[in-house]
């Protein structure tokens, strides 16, 4: 009987976590860019680019990074850092492309968190190829 109890409450919980995935690569997109006295018909074109950071925000969207992450715990090809969230606040997870190394990059690509969850752990992998040194994979597992 305790044996089903603990696997119940173990499922249970597990059931509740929720996986927020930052894609390894932001796939080439054409824009239409707002018209300007410049160019009434600008068009725009976000070239294909890997991902180069991700970090937690919250607050508002776009709005400047100012959630200071714990110390992150390396695991096996990367790390992972655990984050209290705030429910009153929107919680985002920001994924980062284009930079040429991990901290840097110019495309923001931002998922909000769902206000019931309350901690995120995001786990950061680093895979080594010939052809790029270094790809990146990110996601966070948020309860």
């Amino acid at each position: 009987m305790k044996t089903l109890l603990l696997t119940a409450m173990i499922l249970s919980s597990a059931a509740h976590a929720v996986e927020v995935k930052c894609p390894d690569v932001y796939p080439p997109k054409t824009l239409t860019l707002a018209p300007d006295s410049s160019d009434p018909e600008g068009h725009g074109l976000m070239k294909r680019a890997h991902l180069s950071y991700t970090y937690m925000q919250e607050g508002e969207l776009y709005s400047e990074q100012t959630l200071v992450p714990p110390a992150p715990v390396k695991v096996k090809g990367g790390w992972k850092t655990e984050f209290g969230l705030a429910t009153e606040m929107d919680n985002w997870l920001v994924c980062v492309y284009g930079g040429e190394t991990w901290g840097v990059g110019r495309l923001e690509r931002w998922q909000r968190i769902d206000r019931t969850l309350t901690t995120c752990i995001l786990h950061v992998k680093q895979t080594k190829v010939r052809q790029n040194p270094y790809i990146w994979t990110a996601w966070a597992v948020c309860k």
